[in-house]
């Protein structure tokens, strides 16, 4: 959950924060008249897609071993029984 939890953050936030402060701002590469691009984002959106896709995943596998993995069963107490009259 940790790392799932990490990716999605990096991804997201720190990229974020990272792209506003250094990078341009508008998210979208910048084209002129004749379509060649003249300003990228510094962050390719594909890394962090990529990074919050991982995230994803990691939190889908863990949900699935959650519901795969067997439990524990039921527990009885140790000690003395509690008996009705």
């Amino acid at each position: 959950m940790l790392v799932g939890g990490a990716l999605v953050v990096v991804g997201t936030v720190v990229l974020g924060l990272i792209e506003t402060f250094v990078g341009n701002p508008s998210p979208v590469p910048v084209t002129n008249e004749a379509g060649d691009v003249i300003a990228s984002p510094t962050i390719p959106v594909e890394i962090r897609a990529t990074l919050i896709a991982l995230g994803l995943l990691v939190w889908g596998l863990y949900g699935v071993y959650k519901l795969a993995a067997p439990s524990g069963g039921e527990s009885t107490p140790t000690g003395t029984a509690a008996t009705t009259e």
